[in-house]
């Protein structure tokens, strides 16, 4: 088994939240350089996670030898400057979204990509939870299907009715709970605000359950900062909808993605569980596991979730020790391993760079649809990757 050495490049709570932890779980991976421009930071984590060396001073790590890949988890305002020369060096890098802040430093990291043949991955874990991939699976399989069998109530004739050209469209409508309590302020002051640092994520699942009509217009209603709701039209006429808010409480459960197509209805609630009607051979629901408090493997479903999160919140008034955050797999484990996976070759790249120019491009419109409080279009050539 190769085992891959890693650098950390930003220190941040994310990071010590999520990417540190997986290195550290990963029988394939191990931590060599923990880099943060506070080296205090730096050496906290590699104290903790058990690194060979801190740094403060990004440049090292690229001339490394002892690194062999890069994970990058700074503000966007460190990109394209890592980037390109790590992948002149051959080190492939994974890199926190979004990509980077503007279409030409996006061009030359695919550039730099496809000189070097070295891979970037970007971290659009989403496209890796296990919820995600079988509610992708099951929406294949009733657009390719006869349809949704009768319902309860059905005036169609048995379905003998002339089909509308409506019902060949998808529907996706994705709410995102959100407490701006838990966000770092940057996130909060920047600009671009949430609908730009987040919402990546969420623009990049449709994309990819609309795979491989394109988006023709989106537009926003709302501030960038949070709270708004945002709707992009693809070329079917397929429409998906991201409602967002910041004033929900964190131990909600954040994401729910409802989806319809071809009278078959799919809801994927946060990462724990998936529901149907429409499809006869597959059963109701399904539930995924996560981890509950005292790191506990609970496997049932959303009413788990939220007895796992009602614990939690109990113990705290019993103990006086804060709440332990209950997180589903969102797929940020396995989206590392399937980037190991694609530098050995194993593998495709489970968000290759293209993918992300292309969804951080509809984000961007999104931005100034609301700016310019107007719908944006969306040209064939913004879906053209040249570099």
């Amino acid at each position: 088994m190769r085992v891959h050495r890693l650098a950390m490049v930003g220190c941040g709570a994310f990071a010590k939240l999520y990417h540190l932890p997986i290195i550290r779980a990963n029988p394939r991976a191990r931590l060599a350089v923990a880099c943060d421009l506070n080296l205090d930071a730096a050496k906290e984590c590699a104290d903790r996670f058990n690194a060979g060396k801190a740094t403060a001073d990004w440049r090292e790590v690229i001339g490394d030898p002892d690194v062999d890949a890069i994970i990058l988890a700074t503000h966007t305002n460190l990109r394209g400057e890592l980037i390109i020369p790590a992948l002149q060096a051959g080190k492939p890098v994974f890199v926190e979204k979004p990509v980077a802040n503007t279409d030409a430093e996006m061009v030359e990291i695919v550039r730099a990509g496809r000189e070097n043949g070295v891979p970037v991955c970007v971290d659009h874990n989403r496209r890796s939870s296990p919820a995600i991939h079988d509610l992708y699976r099951l929406l294949e399989k009733a657009r390719k299907g006869p349809g949704g069998h009768l319902p309860s109530v059905d005036r169609s004739d048995g379905g003998q009715r002339p089909a509308m050209p409506q019902e060949k469209q998808t529907q996706i409508l994705i709410r995102v709970n959100d407490d701006c309590r838990s966000w770092v302020d940057w996130a909060l002051t920047d600009a671009e605000g949430i609908l730009f640092a987040e919402m990546v994520h969420f623009i990049d699942v449709a994309m990819w359950l609309m795979t491989p009509s394109p988006i023709t217009r989106v537009f926003v209603e709302g501030s960038a900062q949070g709270n708004f709701a945002l709707t992009m039209r693809f070329a079917d006429g397929s429409l998906a909808t991201i409602q967002q808010t910041v004033c929900g409480h964190f131990d909600y459960p954040k994401e729910l993605i409802e989806v319809t197509a071809n009278h078959v209805t799919l809801a994927m609630e946060h990462h724990v569980e998936l529901r149907q009607r429409g499809l006869p051979d597959e059963p109701f629901r399904r539930t995924y596991p996560f981890k509950s408090i005292n790191g506990r493997l609970e496997n049932g479903g959303i009413e788990a979730f939220h007895l796992a999160v009602t614990e939690t919140f109990e113990n705290t008034r019993r103990t006086g020790s804060p709440p332990v955050f209950i997180s589903p797999d969102k797929g940020h484990a396995a989206h590392i391993d399937r980037f190991l996976d694609c530098i050995e070759g194993k593998g495709e790249n489970p968000c290759d760079v293209v993918d992300a120019v292309r969804v951080t491009r509809v984000a961007l419109k999104l931005l100034g649809s609301v700016r310019k409080e107007a719908p944006v279009e969306i040209s064939e050539r913004d879906w053209l990757v040249e570099g």
